[in-house]
């Protein structure tokens, strides 16, 4: 399994499209073929900080994920609203 986590800041005045947003992208990336887990986290110390984690089968749903439809109006929607570039995160799982 892959397992992206992905930062995502946006300019305070979108915190409440952004909710609305990124809860609607995860539940509609839960029904892409090869997702194995798809959840958001809105930061409390800072409600513009959002982390999406996105488990995937293999390399090819990723792929196919990111030529969706929802995917990327979720993109062209989110891009004006993003107050940092998007930062997919380097960790390494422990257990």
């Amino acid at each position: 399994m892959i397992i992206d986590l992905i930062k995502a800041t946006v300019k305070k005045e979108y915190i409440g499209e952004a909710v609305e947003a990124m809860k609607s992208q995860t539940l509609q990336t839960k029904e892409d073929e090869g997702c194995v887990l798809s959840h958001v986290f809105q930061l409390k110390s800072d409600p513009a900080v959002f982390y999406m984690l996105i488990g995937w089968e293999n390399p090819e749903a990723i792929e196919k994920h990111l030529s969706s439809e929802h995917d990327l109006k979720f993109r062209e929607k989110m891009d004006e609203k993003m107050a940092a570039p998007i930062e997919m995160l380097d960790w390494d799982m422990l257990i």
